[in-house]
């Protein structure tokens, strides 16, 4: 369709010269030689844009456009582009084109070329405009049918905004313009609800969809309020939805019957109907059942109340909503425990799955006026591997879930088929065993070789905790870590590796392998009273430096008191010490914390690098954990490196440092001497090497 244009210059020279340009680009053009006869030809041809010289003699160009803008055109007048002509170059005069409704100028002399590509450029956007307005109305009418509206809380002041028409929509003269006259009108049974789900999604940027009663008698309607995640503190912008007529079909005493009615997720009972009616339906689909328990819930409830309590609840059932694949079953089983069911196609692994949804949902959010970390325990069982009973997996799942909980940190995930037999006699038989194992001269370490990318050099070893049992021989930490650490003789066995540890550093200084060591410190030796103190004692003894050694803590452990962790850190790092966050990306620090931990070094944990050639989530995870340690200075280690193809990948994501089976298996201090003189990768002190594990946590049974 050919665009048409109205020229409107008193000058005939400029007219011509204009028209014929625009005509030979194929527009028709009208012309008008006085801001009078241009607005008698806006009226009778309704072009598609104007072009309007400043100076003319009666009506200028300035009141010709705002003639057009503002007068009896109506919505053409208000949406045609205008383009200003004008000899004046000076600020006041451009001003004032755009204030009386110019769209663009051009300035004279004319250049022919400039000014069709600018009409082309004007004519472009007026019809995007156009497609947007008729959108935007389509939207609109939309809207009204389903009785959907939009709201807006600022939240420092508390008011509130509605969208057009949107009083209207409910039969109401008006809408409440804070949050403390809507809550009024908010029913007795429903206000609670409400009034924690504003609070959070107000602290916490999160969002919130809830449904409840509001106003009263013929008023009184059943309203849906929305909201998604929001990147400002200060607003909640929002969607709502009268769905009165909606639920009038439902029965809301059997829904209430089925639902949490804080968290309106289904309740246990509801939950196991719909595992099992979906397990009946797809029998050859593998399933991933977990449990999630809050930890330590109680806590909060007696030191900021039972509303903060509540809140804590909303937040994290909110989290796992957002969080969670859309198409999983969720359930709240018990008052701080959670149920997932997740399908899963045939090339998932399990544990990567849970893995990749399990992070984002803890780490220190705002309630009642405190930061408050939500911590939690998780189990899993999986569909058909562990049984094909809705009810036993869970069961399975819990299990799992309450074995987790006596492990070292928190926001640890097992698998039920990872535990057999981990609560019989034979677990006190060896606890009993354990406490004598220090005394016997049962504990030992063992080394295993790191690579720096770049360079290819050897830059260190991590150091293994390992305990060589009398009669069942060689125990992997992943059994006796969490009962030292469940019968505090963690603190005694660790003090005797940061010792031993600092005895094997200083031979290996004086057979001329120039290395520095990391001691993987537990949660437990963090709380004991001068401890940076007391490593500095075993330091001097063995005639080393603090910048020899590095200090590594698990993320899971750090973030359990994490203004405690931050003064102990600061204490070390004040000394000299190197310092390290262990198995990161498993836990759910929260960034804020992470850039005021005086850290140096992020270790990466294997799970990720075992799933960095099988999908795009790795890589990305891992990408993002390397651009965030160059931008902050930090230097990252891999651990579980198996295959040369993941060793690629991680240098290829600009990995620093890598470990794992593919360089060489944990080996006694003596073999490792003979490795260091037989292997051809040389060696160079410039990174931290030596991490004595303590914890336990991220080392896999035989590694």
């Amino acid at each position: 369709m050919v665009a048409t244009v109205l020229v409107i210059d008193d000058d005939p020279t400029i007219r011509l010269l204009i028209a014929s340009g625009l005509q030979r680009k194929h527009y028709q053009v009208i012309l008008a030689t006085d801001g009078q006869q241009g607005l008698e030809a806006f009226e009778r041809h309704a072009p598609d844009l104007v072009l309007v010289d400043v100076s003319m003699p009666g009506l200028n160009g300035f009141d010709t456009l705002r003639a057009i803008r503002h007068g009896q055109a109506g919505s053409k007048g208000r949406h045609a582009p205008l383009l200003m002509l004008t000899g004046y170059d000076d600020v006041d005069s451009i001003k004032e084109a755009f204030e009386a409704g110019a769209t663009d100028f051009l300035t004279k002399p004319i250049n022919l070329a400039l000014l069709t590509e600018r009409v082309r450029y004007a004519l472009s956007g007026a019809e995007r405009e156009k497609a947007l307005r008729e959108a935007q109305l389509e939207q609109a009418s939309a809207c009204k049918l389903a009785r959907l509206g939009f709201w807006h809380l600022d939240v420092p002041s508390g008011s509130l905004y509605w969208s057009e028409g949107a009083a209207e929509m409910l039969g109401w003269p008006s809408l409440p313009a804070s949050v403390e006259s809507f809550l009024a009108l908010v029913s007795e049974d429903d206000r609670p609800r409400l009034e924690t789900a504003l609070t959070v999604a107000s602290h916490n940027r999160e969002g919130l969809d809830l449904e409840f009663s509001l106003g009263l008698g013929s008023l009184e309607r059943t309203v849906r309020l929305q909201s998604a995640e929001q990147a400002s503190e200060q607003r909640l912008v929002g969607a709502f939805q009268d769905v009165t007529t909606l639920r009038a079909f439902e029965d809301k005493a059997l829904y209430l019957a089925a639902h949490d009615e804080l968290t309106g997720l289904p309740k246990r009972h509801c939950f196991l109907s719909l595992l099992a009616e979906q397990l009946s339906q797809a029998s050859e689909t593998r399933w991933l059942v977990a449990a999630l328990d809050i930890s330590r819930l109680h806590r909060i409830n007696e030191a900021l109340g039972i509303r903060a309590g509540d809140q804590a609840l909303v937040l994290f059932s909110r989290r796992l909503k957002q969080h969670v694949p859309s198409h999983a079953l969720l359930g709240r089983l018990e008052a701080d425990t959670f149920g997932v069911a997740l399908p899963l196609s045939a090339q998932e692994d399990p544990r990567l799955v849970f893995q990749q949804w399990l992070a984002p949902l803890a780490r220190a959010q705002r309630i009642a006026g405190e930061d408050v970390y939500i911590d939690f325990s998780a189990g899993a069982s999986v569909f058909p591997d562990d049984t094909r009973d809705a009810e036993a997996l869970l069961g399975a799942a819990l299990q799992a879930q309450r074995l987790s909980r006596t492990q070292s940190g928190n926001q640890k995930l097992y698998f039920h088929n990872e535990f057999p037999g981990s609560c019989d006699a034979s677990a006190l038989s060896l606890e009993a065993h354990l406490q004598q194992a220090l005394q016997k001269d049962e504990f030992f370490l063992v080394y295993q070789p790191q690579q720096h990318l770049a360079g290819g050099h050897i830059s260190g070893v991590e150091a293994l905790l390992r305990w060589q049992h009398a009669s069942r021989g060689v125990i992997s930490p992943v059994e006796f870590i969490p009962l030292l650490e469940e019968t505090g003789l963690i603190v005694e066995v660790g003090d005797w590796v940061i010792q031993d540890a600092c005895r094997q550093l200083a031979e290996w200084n004086r057979a001329g392998m120039d290395l520095r060591m990391s001691i993987n410190l537990s949660a437990v030796q963090f709380t004991q009273p001068g401890f940076a103190k007391h490593i500095m004692a075993h330091v001097v003894s063995h005639g080393l430096t603090p910048s020899q050694l590095e200090l590594e803590i698990t993320e899971s452990a750090a973030m359990r008191r994490p203004e405690h962790t931050l003064e102990i850190l600061l204490e070390l790092k004040e000394l000299g010490f190197y310092l390290a966050i262990d198995d990161f990306g498993t836990g759910h620090s929260s960034y804020d914390y992470l850039l005021r931990f005086p850290i140096d070094t992020l270790k990466i944990d294997r799970s990720f690098t075992k799933g960095i050639t099988q999908g795009r989530a790795s890589r990305a995870i891992i990408r993002s954990l390397t651009t965030l340690s160059q931008g902050l200075g930090f230097r990252t280690v891999a651990e579980g490196v198996e295959t040369q193809r993941q060793r690629d990948y991680l240098e290829a994501l600009d990995v620093d440092e890598i470990q794992g089976f593919l360089l060489a298996r944990p080996m006694a201090a003596s073999h490792f001497a003979s490795f260091m003189r037989n292997t051809s990768i040389r060696t160079r002190p410039t990174f931290p090497g030596v991490a004595a594990l303590v914890s336990g946590e991220g080392t896999a049974p035989g590694s």
